[in-house]
């Protein structure tokens, strides 16, 4: 995949971005809805000729995301199929008081997701599945009654809910999940739970012949955060906040160029004292890409909120549409990388 470099910045149209602060809650992101099937291991992703994205709107901004497509039925018939909409991993690790799990709802169903097609609000159900150095421990946590556990739940912050995963649970479980590693010394206590959870939305969805079908997806972005007292020394090569992905050493994350290292080297000598919130955030576009044939058109919104801010992404193509935006647009477009983004605030 060739990633572009892409910045805007205060003073010149293809430097660093200058963004506002994303709020918080993998990572992470964000996804495109794909088309899918129920597998042996949970929904799969499947690519279908029946069903055309006519279009495609992005919205990526502080406190949410949101992402407005017209579908198309191209065959003679009726296609009913399941669209499922991932999300980038989340690390568990994370304790409760960090601002990443700023989610407007506690619980299962925490991140406030909504799904309207064509203007009628749609139930979506959420596929939840574990993993652990790279192996599935789906069911060694839900025979636990612990694939549902969400340190979010306590509204006040209280990272109680760490605390309470194993004392709720036999000794012989607790030991058994800390032999296996799921159970570890974490910010909180010494059985902090250390899985990922990778979750995809999903419906089903019937396409009728010859008719546009407007699906709108609105939700809380997962955040990755860290406080970093040198922003200039952010490193493009290693990932901030928590882990989202997997990290490759090569991979240059963020395209950190010269014009953005100087505004973050400025961002430092206009605050010498203090810490700033470096955060990422992560949308997957590569699914766009299992419809028939390339997205009739497509354009991404990035709002980067307060313009002291600074945003790198690897994107070519940006352009200002005003004082807190930014937009690509493209047409007869085939989404080959998704989107990752840097923010540094003061």
């Amino acid at each position: 995949m060739t990633r572009a470099r892409s910045s805007v910045g205060c003073r010149t149209a293809c430097a660093a971005i200058l963004l506002a602060v994303l709020a918080l809650a993998p990572s992470p992101g964000r996804a495109n809805d794909s088309s899918g099937f129920m597998g042996t291991h949970g929904l799969e992703l499947a690519r279908t000729d029946a069903i055309r994205m006519v279009s495609e709107d992005l919205f990526i901004g502080p406190e949410r995301i949101a992402v407005d497509y017209v579908f198309r039925n191209v065959t003679a018939a009726p296609v009913s199929t399941l669209v499922i909409f991932p999300f980038p991993p989340v690390d568990m690790s994370m304790t409760p008081t960090a601002a990443n799990w700023a989610f407007p709802a506690g619980g299962r169903e925490f991140l406030g997701f909504e799904t309207v097609v064509d203007g009628r609000p749609v139930p979506t159900s959420l596929e939840r599945r574990a993993f652990f150095r790279g192996e599935e421990v789906t069911d060694v946590l839900r025979a636990a009654g612990l694939l549902d556990f969400s340190p979010w739940a306590d509204a006040s912050g209280n990272p109680s809910a760490y605390e309470r995963v194993a004392a709720g649970l036999p000794p012989a479980v607790v030991a058994d999940l800390v032999r296996r590693g799921l159970l570890g010394e974490g910010e909180v206590s010494e059985t902090d739970p250390q899985w990922t959870l990778a979750l995809k939305a999903w419906w089903t969805q019937v396409f009728p012949p010859g008719r546009d079908v407007r699906v709108r997806h609105v939700y809380r972005p997962f955040v990755g955060t860290a406080l970093v007292e040198d922003p200039g020394a952010v490193d493009g090569r290693q990932p901030v906040g928590r882990f989202l992905e997997e990290v490759r050493p090569d991979d240059d994350r963020y395209c950190i160029d010269p014009p953005t290292r100087r505004g973050l080297q400025a961002m430092r000598r206009q605050a010498p004292t203090g810490f700033f919130t470096a955060m990422e955030i992560a949308y997957v576009l590569t699914t766009g890409a299992n419809w028939h044939g390339p997205i009739g058109r497509f354009r991404m919104t990035l709002d980067k909120g307060r313009p002291e801010n600074i945003l790198s992404l690897c994107w070519s193509g940006l352009r200002r549409t005003g004082p807190t935006r930014f937009e690509f647009e493209a047409r007869d477009w085939t989404p080959d990388r998704d989107v990752r983004l840097l923010i540094l605030a003061r």
